[in-house]
């Protein structure tokens, strides 16, 4: 310091000089620092700050070190004073490959938004198109300073009629099921769609879509929630897993409409069965057996009864009996007759009585009575012809009507009575086999006792025969 004071002592002329060179010197420093301003600049997304003491938007990205070419763009523009400017955004061009349905163009630009790259080139966007940015959907796609290759999927027009309602959609999706995504709809498991949703958008002018709706069915002690899609009750309820089966039923019925609120219940129904028997008496049937002798009998068959069956049927609701129906009753089981054989084999057998040996064919125990003309029964009354139009005397015999038409004119012996013709008819003794001895009034001898009746030789033809006696 010292040598410097010495200096200018010794040097004044040339020390005034160099002092005035500094200090013109520091002015202009001083006053180009009080010209420098701070800018913002963001140069491809990247942003800088940067000091310059230009005056113009162009100058100061120079300053920034870019290089501006006609193509890129400047926000505020290049020419613009850089008076009141603090934030400067530029984007230089660069190439992007645009791809629209299958035709591949090349352009340079600056732009960044995809929209507005796809317009310069003259495209315009329509409601279900898809715009890829760099491989990736654009509304998945991060924002982006630029990109480099976009590609358009024109979208394809679709008539929806949802539930009646008519509109167009339009998607680039591969599937109905993407162009309903796309346009808004959300669909459900229960919503019928018609084609369906994997079905390819070639051809799928008119779809049908009906959505499900909220379903609450009240079955089995329970409130089920779902949803379902259809036209009626019965629809609804297939479509949300809860058929109607066998003789269920719903209510509202399966027919109706779906009713506002979506409330349906459904009652279960089952049957049951109640059987009732009850044993039918079978019938006893005679048949001839020539193996057997006459007034002999042999059971053949011992017979069945039978079994008729009535039917019940119980209907229950919800576990409830609700009502029973009596079904006709039928044979379960058929019933079988006893059948008894009766003997037709004649067998030809001698009797000694007091007046010689007889032959007969048929041996009867029979209780005997006695009459005569006086002694009919009727008081007061006296008659001597016969049912067969001949007279009342010793040697003629009545029985019932119905034997005395089979056996008219036959001849029996009656031990103690001797040979006798059939010739009349009477009463007879309920419950007893009867035969009633004739006599004149003045030889009448009375007769109540059981006797064995001969029936003698020859044998009646067959049909004179009565085989099975009452």
């Amino acid at each position: 310091m010292k040598r410097l004071r010495e200096w200018i002592d010794a040097n004044p002329r040339h020390a005034l000089r160099g002092g005035t060179v500094v200090l013109a010197a520091a002015g202009l420093m001083t006053l180009a620092a009080a010209a420098q301003r701070q800018v913002t600049i963001v140069i491809d997304g990247v942003p800088r700050e940067v000091a310059t003491t230009a005056r113009t938007v162009g100058g100061a990205v120079r300053d920034a070190g870019v290089v501006l070419r006609p193509e890129d763009f400047v926000l505020p523009a290049a020419s613009q004073s850089l008076q009141g400017v603090e934030r400067i955004e530029a984007r230089r061009a660069r190439p992007i490959e645009i791809q629209i349905d299958g035709e591949t163009t090349r352009i340079v630009t600056a732009e960044a938004r995809p929209e507005n790259i796809l317009a310069e080139v003259g495209v315009r966007l329509f409601p279900g198109d898809r715009v890829w940015v760099d491989g990736l959907p654009l509304s998945a796609s991060a924002p982006s300073t630029g990109p480099s290759r976009l590609r358009l999927e024109r979208g394809v027009a679709v008539n929806l009629n949802q539930a009646g309602a008519k509109k167009a959609i339009h998607s680039a999706g591969a599937t109905l099921g993407e162009a309903l995504w796309d346009s808004g709809v959300r669909l459900r498991a229960a919503d019928r769609l018609f084609p369906f949703a994997g079905a390819s958008l070639e051809g799928a002018t008119g779809v049908r879509y009906e959505p499900a709706r909220r379903l609450s069915v009240e079955v089995d002690g329970a409130v089920v929630p779902s949803w379902a899609a259809g036209d009626s009750v019965g629809q609804a309820l297939a479509n949300a897993g809860v058929p109607l089966v066998g003789l269920d039923y719903a209510v509202p019925a399966e027919g109706s409409p779906l009713p506002a609120d979506g409330t349906v219940r459904v009652v279960r129904v089952t049957e049951g069965v109640e059987l009732a028997q009850t044993r039918q008496a079978f019938e006893t049937r005679w048949e001839p057996s020539p193996d057997i002798e006459i007034d002999h009998q042999q059971l053949v068959d011992p017979g069945e009864s039978g079994v008729l069956a009535a039917r019940t049927r119980v209907r229950y609701e919800d576990g409830r009996e609700t009502g029973r129906t009596l079904e006709p009753a039928w044979v379960a089981v058929e019933a079988r007759d006893r059948i008894m054989g009766y003997g037709t084999k004649i067998v030809i057998r001698t009797l000694d009585t007091p007046n010689g040996p007889i032959e007969y064919w048929r041996a009867v125990p029979m209780y005997a009575t006695s009459y005569s003309p006086c002694r009919l029964g009727v008081p007061n009354y006296c008659s001597t012809t016969m049912a067969n139009g001949e007279q009342l005397t010793h040697g003629h015999a009545a029985f019932l009507v119905r034997w005395y038409r089979v056996m008219r004119g036959q001849y029996v012996y009656v031990p103690g009575y001797g040979t006798a013709k059939i010739s009349d008819t009477g009463g007879g003794i309920p419950g007893r086999r009867w035969i009633d001895l004739g006599y004149t009034d003045s030889d009448y001898v009375s007769w109540h006792d059981w006797v064995t009746v001969y029936f003698r030789t020859p044998v009646p033809p067959e049909g004179l025969i009565m085989w099975v006696l009452e």
